[in-house]
């Protein structure tokens, strides 16, 4: 439409569909083309909004535009940042509200008030944003109604759907070359190398969401198979170290060394028992099976303890003293304790008054007379069980030592004294 100006200037051309287009030839090489025909990017023969928004922490302002339809539309993105909506306009094309948005852009920048932002602070969009200090929200969108007015005639907007990328590969030529290395595709091919693919690794099993591009051109695996080749990588590393550390130390390992977190089945060839030590925790000065150390105890010294305690054992001892014992006390009653407990005197039977310093029968029994009630049955063993008792007029009752020890001295049946 114009002499050739050199391949560096821009250059007013018709494109195939006849829309105008400003282009250079050193674009066109590089497959630039027209922007009303694009397929990403802005849609500028299709409905547009032009926006102001605001930034209160950054205390900015900022003009743009975009299709604002659906989750990755650029208003959103904006959103998410923290920017809030001043006012928006609708354009029947895109390419009408870049024309709107590029004058009001040239009457900032030729005042020297854009940009404000940095591209560290905001990668997308920040060539277009002011400090609220210089210019308002409203001066702004001033400048948008004003341009909008001096505006040229609409665009025509285009007809029908946009027009997508070609597809530059076969679905079944790509399905195909997906199942070589190792993927099942659960869809059909999305269109483009670089879009995601959900499918299953036909080795481990796990579903995930590869581009196509990726695997085809980089040879990218599944992450799941790639983690465990990376672990079983450092294992077949660290396992001859590994395993000489553990013998040193008294261990014979009965297994495979996988990971240093990972417990590690072993035989102590002190006294025979296995355990599940870790390699960290060897490393790390743990030298001593669980069973030999002194944090833990064999099955006679266990034994020993729990009935130096008053409790004979129903069942072998669970190998640590914080596991849960079955036992029967001195009382006759069966419990469910612990070594520990017992160590410490915190815990034992519930219904004796010999460990956790728990009421004497004798002497509960003394308080409740003491109040005027005669028990008919042994203390239950706690402070708070209910005791069936005579009350002194005859009538049974049942009371609590703690309500005794409160100032409870009858029965509910018992006849109340007169206040006067």
């Amino acid at each position: 439409m114009e002499p050739y100006p050199g391949s560096d200037k821009r250059w007013l051309c018709h494109c195939p569909k006849g829309h105008e287009a400003h282009l250079r030839l050193t674009g066109v090489r590089t497959g630039k083309g027209c922007r009303m025909c694009a397929t990403h990017g802005i849609d500028l023969a299709g409905p547009a909004k032009l926006y102001v928004v605001t930034h209160r922490k950054w205390k900015a302002v900022k003009v743009g535009i975009g299709a604002c339809t659906g989750y990755t539309s650029r208003l959103l993105q904006h959103q998410r940042q923290g920017w809030q909506l001043y006012r928006a306009g609708d354009f029947t094309t895109g390419a009408a509200a870049y024309d709107v948005e590029q004058a009001v852009l040239d009457h900032l920048r030729g005042a020297k008030l854009c940009p404000f932002l940095t591209k560290d602070v905001m990668p997308n969009g920040w060539s277009e944003t002011c400090s609220t200090d210089r210019v308002t929200a409203d001066e702004v969108w001033a400048m948008v109604e004003e341009e909008t007015r001096r505006a040229a005639g609409d665009y025509a907007p285009r007809a029908g759907a946009r027009p997508r990328t070609a597809l530059l590969f076969d679905a079944e030529a790509a399905a195909e070359e997906m199942r070589a290395r190792g993927y099942e595709p659960l869809v059909s091919y999305p269109g483009r190398t670089n879009a995601t693919w959900p499918a299953r690794c036909t080795t481990c099993g796990h579903e995930g969401r590869p581009t196509f591009n990726a695997v085809r051109n980089r040879g990218q695996g599944c992450r799941i198979c790639r983690t465990r080749a990376a672990q079983a990588k450092r294992a077949a590393a660290t396992a001859l170290k590994a395993e000489g550390m553990m013998r040193a130390v008294g261990f014979e390992p009965l297994e495979p060394y996988r990971t240093g977190q990972t417990p590690w089945r072993c035989r102590c060839t002190a006294c025979g028992r296995e355990s599940t030590p870790t390699y960290s925790n060897v490393s790390n000065g743990g030298t001593r099976c669980r069973f030999c150390s002194s944090k833990s105890s064999n099955a006679e010294q266990a034994a020993a303890g729990m009935r130096a305690a008053g409790f004979e054992p129903l069942e072998p001892f669970p190998g640590r003293a914080t596991d849960p014992w079955h036992c029967r006390c001195s009382c006759g009653n069966e419990v469910m304790t612990r070594l520990s407990f017992v160590r410490s005197g915190t815990k034992g039977c519930k219904k004796c008054p010999r460990t956790g310093g728990r009421t004497d029968p004798a002497k509960a029994a003394a308080e409740v007379r003491q109040a005027g009630f005669e028990p008919l049955e042994t203390y239950p063993g706690k402070t708070t069980d209910r005791w069936h008792c005579r009350c002194a007029c005859g009538a049974e009752a049942t009371v609590t030592l703690t309500s005794v020890r409160r100032g409870r001295t009858r029965c509910a049946t018992c006849p109340r004294n007169d206040a006067n």
